[in-house]
C-alpha cells in the first residue's frame, strides 16, 4: 500500500513538473534578457544549434525566393548578394535586443527589452512548446526539454 503512495505521489510530481516547469524557463529566459545577462541566457538558450538551424531557414527562404524570380537575372543577382548578409542578420537577431523583437514586427533596437514580458507560451506536445509574441504566435523560441532543463533549440521566423 505505501508503494502505491509513493508512486503516486512521484507520479504527480513528474506531471506538475511538465506542466509547470516550461514556465519557469520562459521567466528565467525573460529575466535574463532584460539584463542582459548573457550568462544566464547561456543556460536558456542552445546558441550554436539555433544559429545553424536560423542560417539554414534563411539559406533556404534565399533559394526559394532564386527559384521563384528565375526569369529576372537581376533579382537573382540580388538574392545571391543577400545571401552573404545571412550571418549579419542572424548575429543581429540572437542578442537580446534581437530576441526581444521577435514576433513585434519591429527591427532589434527599435523595441524595448521590457517586451519580453508579451510573450506566451504554446505547447507543442510534451517536450516542446513555442514561446511567441502576444501579437504573433507565429513566429518565436522553439524551446525542448532537454534531461530536466527547458532550452531554446530554435528560431521561428517566417522570412
Amino acid at each position: 500500500m505505501k508503494a502505491r503512495w509513493w508512486v503516486g505521489l512521484l507520479l504527480l510530481a513528474l506531471g506538475g513538473y511538465l506542466v509547470f516547469s516550461p514556465y519557469l524557463a520562459l521567466r528565467g529566459l525573460q529575466k535574463a534578457i532584460e539584463r542582459r545577462d548573457a550568462v544566464a541566457l547561456e543556460r536558456y538558450v542552445d546558441f550554436p544549434r539555433v544559429r545553424e538551424g536560423l542560417e539554414a531557414d534563411l539559406h533556404a527562404a534565399m533559394v526559394k525566393e532564386l527559384e521563384r524570380t528565375q526569369e529576372d537575372p537581376f533579382a537573382a543577382l540580388g538574392v545571391l548578394l543577400a545571401g552573404g548578409l545571412i550571418r549579419a542578420l542572424v548575429d543581429a537577431l540572437l542578442t537580446p535586443e534581437g530576441l526581444a523583437s521577435l514576433g513585434t514586427g519591429k527591427d532589434p533596437g527599435e523595441v524595448g527589452l521590457e517586451e519580453v514580458r508579451q510573450w506566451r507560451l504554446k505547447r507543442q506536445g510534451l517536450s516542446r512548446v513555442l514561446v511567441h509574441h502576444g501579437n504573433d504566435p507565429q513566429t518565436g523560441l522553439l524551446m525542448e526539454l532537454q534531461g530536466l532543463r527547458w532550452r531554446v533549440v530554435r528560431v521561428v521566423v517566417n522570412p
